[in-house]
C-alpha cells in the first residue's frame, strides 16, 4: 500500500468510513480465513440495527485506538462510536460502511493523519462456519483506528480528495519502510503518552518538554528517602502527643476509673469512643460531711449527775459517729445521696 503522509487530510465528505471491503482474509493468529462478502454485510448491518432498536438508550459501537479495549493492561480511551453501519455494494471500495461520531482525540488523531485505517473486530462465536477454516462474520463487535489493519486493502480514513482512488497492494506484500517503522514504534509511543499521562492527540513539543521535566532517577530517590523520613518523625510526635493527651484524661477523670492501665489502653488504641463513653458518665457528688454539733447543754448539777451526764452524752455521742461513718460507706458502696444513707444507718443501729 502506497500510503502519502505529507499531506493534508480531509474527512470522507458523506461521513461514511470503510470498515471491512469484499473479500477473503487470512488471520493468521486464529489461523482461519475471514469471508466478507455481500451476505456477511447483510447481516452485520441487520444486527446492528437490532441492537439499536432493542435499547432507548444505544450508544453505538466503541473505536478504541489500536485495538486496546480488548487488553486488560492497555489504556483505553474512545476514538469515536459508530452511530450506523450499511454495506455499499456498488461503491468505490465496495464493503461494509460506518458513520462514525469522533470523539475530540479521535478526530485530531485520523484528521492530522496520525491514525489511516479502521479495523474491525467481531468475534468467532458471532460468525458462521463455512467449513474448511473459513469463518464469515455476522455480527460487528467494535472497531479501532490503526495503521496496521489486518484486513489489506481497506479505504484509508481520510482523503485529500473525497472518494479518490487509493492504491490496493496484493496480499502479503511489504508495506513502505516509514509506515512499518511507525508502526513499530507506535507501542513505545503509546507506553510513553501513558506513563506520562498525556491524551492520545499530544503534540511532539509538549511530549519532548513532558520528558524533559522529569526527574531523574537519582532525585526520585532523594525525594521518596526525604518523604519517609518526614512521614516517620511525623508519626513519632503523634505517638507522643497522644501518650501526653492519655495521660491528661486519666488526671481529669480520676474520680470514675478504677483500672487506669486498662483505660490508658484503650485511650489510646481508640481515643473517640474512649471520650465518648466517659462523656456520658453521671460524676458521683462530693460525700457532704455534716456540720459538728456546738450545741452544749448548760448545767448546774453536782460533780456527780455531771459525770453520769457527761457518760450518757458520751455513749450518745459514740453512737453518732458510728451512724454518720456507717452512712458515708452506704453512700460510697451504693452510690446514693447522704441524706438516705444516713437514714438507713439509723435504721442499722437502731435494730
Amino acid at each position: 500500500m502506497n500510503l502519502i503522509l505529507n499531506r493534508n487530510f480531509e474527512l470522507p465528505a458523506d461521513g461514511w468510513h470503510q470498515l471491512a471491503p469484499l473479500g477473503e482474509f487470512p488471520h493468521a493468529a486464529a489461523g482461519i480465513v475471514q469471508v466478507i462478502d455481500a451476505a456477511a454485510c447483510t447481516l452485520m448491518v441487520a444486527a446492528f440495527e437490532n441492537a439499536r432498536a432493542g435499547s432507548s438508550n444505544f450508544p453505538g459501537l466503541l473505536i478504541d485506538f489500536d485495538h486496546f479495549s480488548l487488553d486488560a493492561e492497555k489504556r483505553s480511551e474512545a476514538a469515536g462510536w459508530i452511530t450506523d453501519l450499511k454495506f455499499m455494494p456498488n461503491s468505490a471500495g465496495s464493503g461494509l460502511f460506518a458513520r462514525i461520531r469522533w470523539s475530540d482525540i479521535g478526530e485530531a488523531a485520523v484528521k492530522g493523519g496520525r491514525y489511516r485505517f479502521l479495523s474491525p473486530v467481531w468475534a468467532k462465536a458471532d460468525c458462521e462456519d463455512l467449513g474448511g477454516d473459513r469463518f464469515r462474520p455476522v455480527r460487528l463487535l467494535n472497531a479501532a483506528v490503526t495503521n496496521d489493519p489486518n484486513l489489506k486493502g481497506i479505504l484509508p480514513l481520510s482523503n485529500r480528495t473525497s472518494g479518490a482512488p487509493f492504491d490496493f497492494s496484493p496480499l502479503g506484500e511489504k508495506k513502505n519502510c516509514s509506515v512499518k517503522k511507525e508502526t513499530h514504534m507506535q507501542p513505545v509511543i503509546d507506553a510513553l503518552l501513558n506513563k506520562l499521562n498525556l491524551p492520545a492527540d499530544t503534540a511532539q513539543d509538549a511530549i519532548l518538554t513532558a520528558i524533559e521535566n522529569m526527574a531523574a532517577p537519582e532525585e526520585v530517590a532523594a525525594l521518596t528517602n526525604r518523604a519517609v523520613t518526614a512521614e516517620t518523625e511525623l508519626s513519632g510526635l503523634k505517638n507522643a502527643q497522644l501518650e501526653a493527651d492519655a495521660d491528661a484524661f486519666l488526671e481529669a477523670n480520676a474520680a470514675v476509673i478504677e483500672n487506669r492501665d486498662e483505660v490508658r489502653a484503650q485511650f489510646i488504641e481508640n481515643r473517640s469512643l474512649t471520650e465518648a463513653v466517659f462523656k456520658n458518665l453521671k460524676t458521683p457528688k462530693p460525700v457532704a460531711t455534716p456540720p459538728a454539733d456546738t450545741r452544749r447543754p448548760l448545767h448546774n448539777r453536782d460533780s456527780k449527775v455531771a459525770a453520769t451526764h457527761n457518760r450518757d452524752a458520751s455513749t450518745s455521742e459514740s453512737k453518732a459517729v458510728k451512724i454518720r461513718n456507717r452512712a458515708a460507706e452506704i453512700m460510697k458502696s451504693e452510690r446514693i445521696v447522704y441524706t438516705d444513707a444516713f437514714r438507713r444507718a439509723e435504721q442499722e443501729f437502731a435494730d
